[in-house]
């Protein structure tokens, strides 16, 4: 409804009837007379278009086929009783064994020190065997059926058993650092001292991965049913149980199971280690034996977790570029996990059976540690632990970041709709002779929302707390050094971004300032991150004409204009249409659409409606059109494209326009003397207003006074 105003002292009410009819005149004259230069002023009216039609059409996620993985161009290390070097899992050929090397078909290195084979009489005979074939059997002329899921990966092989028992060295670092020296990251050990305690052994693990990042343990954690023994107790090693290889499988009963003595959880994955077949030790050296047996334990799931792990090892380097770092290849393994009895982690099952299929979905990694050549810069530093130690690393070579107390890493994503989100974070921490540290993973939503770390509750998704109730580094850590965050699809639903952020709560602070290690006062991460896509910077969005005017096209009757827009970035657009020449421009409102993603406008233009009373016929008409990317986010801004078409002419007889009198060269001059133009109609104006004047005047002498009648102000209803 239009608001209506008392009258004021000036209102026509109060003035004589002479007065009124003197003002009327004036007001009259004074409108038409302006008319002709009013007209040139309406570039800003908006008149009525017809309806528009709007399509969309979404793109579906990609997923990945990884059956291509085969552990190629891996290293892997093994320490256990021997290996049967003739077999058909790791002879050089069908014919001759071959001489450990880095030119050997399997064994790129034999630590022969304690023994040469695996040999009858020792203790646990043709347990080595067995564990390498798992880890990396691609058999000559034998028996498929051993052949392992990385079967193209290669061996290091430390024999640690002799005829009085097993011998690993006091010192375990020295193994790690000569599996190191020849190019192995993954180490795989299927034993340990039948203790429940953090050792010295399990100390010296710690030690050594804290200071060389490229070197991960995998460890059995036990047959007793009951505690995870040493050294699967270390904190950055990777303790493996063992279950049953059915689909919906459970975890062996004689598995050892967390927590452990340290409070942490104990068991990182469970792998099948049931009925596992594998090679067969004859203990001659020259039978050229395809042997095969089954065998049950944590032993047989050690080396499928870690068979498993050269696989992601091979993808890392594969599409990304470079050799991943023990934490990232931790946060990977994690991340691939399928619960066998729970939906989250916990002592019993870890992260649960490692999966490959869980890497279908797009996925983002960032490895602080990420060099060009690993081990170029150990080499620089020395192998050995006291070599490391004594050559302190400050991360330099290496994209990091690299987090003191309270430093963080942040970067926010769009979430992928339909699916889940889901982050896993892993870090190595120093011994227990050290202040432990403590790393925090945090997600945070746009609408105020976060989760933290490990934090599940006993289902299967991340719990999620508003930041004015609590802040998250105020909420309880956990002992781990891999730790997980999952939301599902559903709860991030209207968010436009999240936050993912590695928070550094608490780092040892050593007297190696701004170095690495077991000293330093920096720690890197590797993470994973699911269900996002990027945020990037808005492009404008794309126009493309279906149907318009044609250049010097005469048109007479309704026409339209057929666009497509993309949006790459899916977050929405804005369109608008207008005519337009040197005189005149006209706003399509009706043709204002919003679009998403791929839509197709149609702006059907009618003349008589869209373009009457202007003076329509020229030769000179343009339509542009304009799309502004409906943006608003944090991270970017709007941007916009436009597009005109070529100049048409419109040529129509139509009576308003009084065509018939007023002739094409007429209409010329109006563009070239605009002023002469405008004059005419002035005059014309100011000739009707008189005569309009001059009929109020004589109404309003012959009209009755109503001096006393308020005015009948006009109102319409809304």
């Amino acid at each position: 409804m239009i608001k209506t105003e008392k009258p004021n002292r000036l209102s026509p009410v109060n003035l004589p009837h002479f007065m009124r009819g003197y003002i009327a005149f004036i007001v009259a004259a004074l409108l038409f007379f302006n008319y002709g230069l009013l007209i040139d002023d309406n570039k800003n009216m908006n008149l009525m278009s017809s309806d528009i039609k709007i399509s969309y059409s979404e793109d579906g996620n990609n997923s990945s086929d990884y059956s291509y993985l085969s552990g190629d161009g891996v290293v892997i290390a093994v320490a256990d009783t021997g290996i049967d070097l003739d077999h058909a899992c790791f002879r050089n050929s069908t014919l001759e064994t071959g001489s450990p090397g880095i030119e050997h078909r399997k064994l790129v290195y034999l630590n022969d020190t304690i023994d040469d084979w695996d040999n009858r009489g020792h203790q646990q005979y043709r347990h080595g065997t067995h564990i390498a074939g798992i880890l990396a059997c691609d058999p000559v002329g034998g028996d498929l059926d051993m052949r392992s899921m990385s079967y193209n990966s290669r061996l290091i092989f430390q024999d640690i058993v002799n005829s009085s028992g097993w011998v690993p060295p006091d010192d375990v670092t020295e193994l790690l650092a000569e599996a190191s020296k020849h190019g192995a990251i993954i180490n795989s050990w299927s034993w340990g001292d039948n203790s429940i305690e953090y050792t010295n052994r399990s100390k010296l693990i710690d030690e050594y991965t804290s200071e060389n990042p490229w070197s991960l343990v995998f460890v059995a954690a036990g047959n007793n049913g009951r505690t995870v023994l040493e050294p699967a107790n270390s904190y950055n090693v990777v303790s493996v149980s063992a279950s049953n290889s059915e689909e919906n499988g459970s975890v062996w009963p004689s598995s050892s199971k967390g927590p452990d003595v340290n409070g942490r959880r104990g068991i990182f994955v469970s792998s099948p280690g049931v009925n596992v077949v594998s090679a067969k030790a004859d203990g001659d050296k020259f039978s050229m034996n395809n042997d095969s047996y089954s065998n049950t334990g944590t032993s047989m799931a050690t080396p499928m977790a870690a068979s498993f792990t050269a696989l992601l090892q091979e993808m890392v380097v594969e599409d990304f570029g470079f050799y991943p770092s023990a934490v990232m290849l931790k946060a990977m393994l994690a991340y691939s996990g399928e619960s066998l009895h729970a939906d989250y982690p916990d002592f019993i099952q870890g992260y649960g059976r490692p999966d490959l299929s869980n890497f279908n979905n797009n996925f983002k990694i960032h490895d602080s540690y990420k060099v060009d050549d690993w081990v170029s810069v150990l080499s620089k530093r020395g192998y050995e632990l006291d070599d490391l130690k004594n050559n302190p690393w400050n991360g330099s070579e290496a994209s990091g970041p690299f987090l003191s107390t309270n430093d963080s890493w942040t970067n926010s994503y769009k979430p992928i709709k339909g699916q889940d989100l889901k982050v896993v974070m892993s870090y190595n921490a120093r011994s227990n002779d050290y202040a432990i540290d403590d790393m925090r993973l945090i997600v945070r939503t746009d609408d105020g929302r976060y989760a933290i770390d490990d934090d599940f509750g006993n289902r299967e998704y991340s719990q999620m707390y508003y930041e004015s109730w609590n802040s998250p580094l105020s909420m309880n850590s956990s002992n781990e050094t891999t730790v997980m965050i999952k939301l599902p699809y559903e709860e991030l639903e209207g968010c436009e971004w999240v936050t993912v952020e590695v928070v550094a709560k608490n780092i040892f602070n050593g007297t190696n300032k701004g170095m690495l290690g077991l000293e330093g006062d920096k720690l890197g991460f590797g993470i994973i991150i699911s269900g996002v896509d990027d945020l990037t910077e808005n492009s404008a969005p794309k126009i493309n004409i279906v149907n318009e005017p044609h250049k010097g096209e005469n048109i007479s009757q309704d026409f339209s204009i057929l666009v497509n827009v993309t949006d790459e970035e899916g977050d929405g657009f804005e369109i608008g249409f207008r005519g337009f020449n040197d005189n005149f421009s006209i706003e399509f409102d009706r043709c204002f659409a919003i679009g998403n993603k791929t839509s197709q406008i149609n702006c059907n233009i009618s003349i008589d409606n869209d373009f009457t009373p202007f003076i329509i016929n020229r030769e000179d008409w343009y339509l542009e059109i304009t799309v502004r990317d409906d943006n608003s986010s944090f991270w970017t801004t709007s941007k916009s494209n436009n597009y005109t078409t070529a100049n048409f002419t419109i040529w129509i007889d139509n009576e308003l326009l009084g065509t018939d009198t007023i002739q094409k060269d007429v209409i010329d001059n109006i563009d070239n003397d605009n002023e002469l133009g405008l004059i005419s109609i002035g005059l014309f104006g100011l000739i009707f207003g008189i005569i309009i004047g001059a009929c109020v005047m004589f109404s309003r002498l012959i009209r009755p006074s109503t001096n006393d009648v308020l005015p009948p102000f006009f109102t319409e209803d809304e």
